[in-house]
C-alpha cells in the first residue's frame, strides 16, 4: 500500500519531515527556517504554473476580469450596508432612496479597484496552484488539513490586508481550503483545524501619549492629500505647491479615462476566471472596515469646468483619500498617475498598474513613451517627466568611503502580486545567488561590503539573517540608503528596480546582476538592457558580476568614467531615469498646463 503523505496548506508541523509531509510551497516555512535545515532541498513543493509566461499573460487577463466583473456587485452590497447602519441608528428613519444606487460607474471603479486587484490577484493565483496540485498529484493518497468555512477573519483596513491577508497563512489556508473542497480528489483524506477568529489591525488609536502627535501627523498628511498635485516620493512641499497651481486651470484635452467595464471585464475581453466556487463572498468576507464602513454620497453632482488633479500613490491603500478620488472621477474630471517604482515600463506582465493607473487621463513617467507589456488595457496616455526623486540624486556621487554597497530584494514566499517577478520557489535561488556572488569575492574584499537588506515584512524569506552569518566579515548596512549611495566607492545590485534607477541618475559605480529568466521583460526593456551589458553595466550572473568586481575593485571610478560606459548610462536614463540638466520643475509645469 503506497504511504499517504500530508500535504500542508499553511504552517509546516514543527517535527515534520519530508518522508511523510509536503508542502503546498515555500510559505508553509514562514517563520519557520531555523526549525527545517535545509528546506529548500528537501521538501516536496506544489507546482508553480505561472513560471510559464503564457500561463502569466492569462493569469494577468483573469484576475483584471475578475475586478472589473465584480466591482459594481460589491458596491451594491456596500449600498446595503450603508442602509443597514442608517435602520440602526434612526430606525424611524426611512431607507436611503433607491435611486442613490445610480451613482456613476466611475465611483465605484475608482474607490475598490485597487482593493479589489489585490483579492482577485490572490484567487487567481491559488487556484491556479490548486488545479496544479490535482492535476500532479490528484491520483496519490494524500491526506490534508484544511481551515474550516466558518473562520472569521477581520481586516481593519485595507493595509492590514496586503499585510495579513494576501501575506498571510491564515487567509491563504483559508481561500485554498475552500478551492480545494470545490475539486477534492477521491483519494486524497482531510480533517480541520479548529475556526480561526482574528482581527488584523487596531481600530482605535490607544489612549497614550502619541495619540496627539498621531493625529496632527494625519491632518497634515490629509492637508497635503488635498492638494491638487500632494507631495509625490522625492518631491518637496514648495514643488508641490507650484505643480498644483499649474492645474488649478480647466482641463485642455479630451478625456483619455477608460472605464474599466468596457476595456478589462471579461465582456470586453472575451477572458473569465474559472473559479470553481463564486467569487463574490471572498470579496465580502476580506473586506476591511475602512471600505465596509464607509458612507457613500447619494448624489454627486457634475463639475461644470472639468480639471486634472495629481494622485498619491497612497489612493493604493488609503481608503478615505481614494473616495476623494472617486467622487472627483465621478464629478467628470480627471486624474493623473505617476510612475512611482522601477520596475514599470520594463517589467513583461503587469496586474494592477493598468487597471488603477494607466486607465487614467494620463500617466506620467521616468523616460519610456510606450509600454508593450502583456494584459488588457495596458496602452495608456504616457507622459514622460523629470521625476523629482530621480532629479535630487543626479550626479551626486561623490564618493570617499571605501565601501563595496550589496542591495537586496524583498522575497515574498507568496505569490501575491501576478506581475513579471520571481514565483515564490524562484526566489529561493534568487537568495542562493548572493551566497554565490559573495563566494567568488576575495575573502579580503568581505570587509568592505555592506550588505542591505529590504525592509522586514511579513510572508518574506529571511534575508540578512541567512546570509550574514555565512560571511562574518560582511556587515549589515543600515540607516538612510540614499546617502550611502553617494559615498560609496561600488554598488551592486542584484534585481531591477527603483534602486538601480537612483543609482544611474546619481551616477555611482555600478554593477548590476539578476538572471533573466526569472526576471520576464518587455523586448524594448531588454534591448535596453543590453546597452548596460555591452558596457559592463549589468552582468548576467552572480559569479559574472563577482569577476566584474574583481577586475574594477582596485579603482572602480576610473572604469565607470569611461566614455563607454557613461554613455551606456545615458542611454538607458533618457527611457528609465530621466532628468532635465535645467531641473524638473519647467518640464512638469509646462506639462501639467497643457492637461
Amino acid at each position: 500500500m503506497a504511504q499517504t503523505h500530508h500535504l500542508v496548506l499553511g504552517p509546516m508541523p514543527r517535527g515534520a519531515g519530508p518522508d511523510t509531509h509536503w508542502a503546498a510551497g515555500p510559505w508553509c516555512f514562514d517563520n519557520e527556517e531555523d526549525f527545517f535545515p535545509g528546506w529548500e532541498d528537501s521538501f516536496v513543493f506544489g507546482r508553480e504554473p505561472l513560471r510559464d509566461p503564457a500561463t502569466l499573460d492569462r493569469a494577468v487577463l483573469m484576475a483584471q476580469s475578475l475586478t472589473a466583473d465584480v466591482i459594481p456587485a460589491l458596491g451594491r452590497h456596500l449600498r446595503r450596508l450603508q442602509r443597514q447602519r442608517a435602520l440602526e441608528d434612526n430606525p424611524a428613519a426611512s431607507l436611503l432612496d433607491a435611486t442613490s444606487d445610480a451613482l456613476p460607474g466611475v465611483y465605484w471603479e475608482t474607490l475598490l479597484a485597487p482593493w479589489a486587484c489585490t483579492v482577485a490577484r490572490q484567487l487567481v493565483e491559488r487556484w491556479l496552484r490548486v488545479q496544479a496540485m490535482v492535476e500532479d498529484w490528484g491520483h496519490l493518497p494524500l491526506h490534508v488539513e484544511l481551515l474550516p468555512g466558518d473562520c472569521r477573519l477581520n481586516f481593519v483596513t485595507e493595509h492590514d490586508f496586503i499585510m495579513h491577508g494576501a501575506l498571510g497563512a491564515d487567509w491563504n489556508t483559508w481561500i485554498m481550503s475552500r478551492l480545494l473542497e470545490a475539486v477534492w480528489p477521491e483519494k486524497w483524506t482531510r480533517s480541520y483545524a479548529l475556526p480561526v477568529t482574528a482581527t488584523y489591525g487596531q481600530p482605535v488609536l490607544p489612549e497614550d501619549s502619541d495619540t496627539l502627535r498621531h493625529r496632527l501627523r494625519a491632518w497634515l498628511r490629509s492637508c497635503a492629500l488635498r492638494l491638487p498635485c500632494p507631495p509625490l516620493r522625492g518631491m518637496r512641499l514648495r514643488q508641490a505647491l507650484r505643480y498644483s497651481l499649474a492645474l488649478l486651470h480647466p482641463s485642455r484635452q479630451p478625456d483619455a479615462s477608460r472605464p474599466l467595464a468596457s476595456h478589462f471585464s471579461s465582456a470586453a475581453t472575451g477572458v473569465r476566471h474559472d473559479l470553481p466556487l463564486d467569487p463574490l463572498p471572498f470579496f465580502i468576507g476580506a473586506l476591511p472596515q475602512s471600505l465596509s464602513e464607509l458612507d457613500h454620497p447619494v448624489h454627486i453632482p457634475p463639475a461644470r469646468r472639468p480639471r486634472v488633479r495629481v494622485a498619491s500613490v497612497r489612493a493604493h491603500e488609503d481608503t478615505a483619500y481614494r473616495q476623494r478620488l472617486a467622487v472627483w472621477r465621478a464629478r467628470g474630471n480627471r486624474v493623473m498617475f505617476v510612475q512611482h517604482g522601477g520596475n514599470v515600463g520594463q517589467v513583461r506582465c503587469l496586474c494592477e498598474t493598468p487597471l488603477v493607473e494607466f486607465s487614467q487621463h494620463a500617466f506620467g513617467t521616468w523616460g519610456w513613451t510606450s509600454y508593450e507589456a502583456t494584459g488588457a488595457g495596458t496602452g495608456g496616455r504616457f507622459l514622460p517627466l523629470p521625476y523629482p526623486l530621480l532629479d535630487r540624486m543626479a550626479d551626486q556621487w561623490r564618493g570617499g568611503d571605501d565601501v563595496l554597497l550589496f542591495v537586496g530584494a524583498e522575497m515574498p514566499l507568496y505569490g501575491h502580486r501576478l506581475d513579471s517577478r520571481p514565483t515564490p520557489l524562484q526566489w529561493l535561488q534568487y537568495r542562493e545567488d548572493k551566497q554565490w556572488f559573495l563566494e567568488d569575492l576575495p575573502r579580503r574584499l568581505h570587509e568592505k561590503i555592506r550588505y542591505r537588506p529590504h525592509f522586514d515584512a511579513p510572508g518574506a524569506l529571511d534575508d540578512a539573517p541567512w546570509l550574514l552569518p555565512r560571511f562574518p566579515r560582511v556587515r549589515l548596512c543600515s540607516g538612510p540608503l540614499e546617502a550611502q549611495m553617494l559615498t560609496c566607492a561600488l554598488m551592486v545590485v542584484d534585481h531591477h528596480g527603483t534602486t538601480l534607477l537612483q543609482a544611474l541618475a546619481a551616477n555611482v559605480p555600478t554593477i548590476a546582476y539578476w538572471d533573466r529568466e526569472i526576471w520576464p521583460m518587455t523586448d524594448a526593456a531588454f534591448a535596453r538592457l543590453d546597452i548596460l551589458a555591452g558596457a559592463g553595466i549589468w552582468q548576467p550572473s552572480a559569479e559574472a558580476a563577482a569577476a566584474k568586481v574583481r577586475e574594477i575593485w582596485d579603482d572602480p571610478a576610473r572604469w565607470w568614467q569611461d566614455e563607454s560606459v557613461q554613455a551606456a548610462r545615458r542611454a538607458f536614463c533618457r527611457e528609465h531615469a530621466l532628468v532635465d540638466p535645467k531641473g524638473p520643475d519647467g518640464p512638469i509645469i509646462a506639462l501639467l498646463q497643457r492637461l
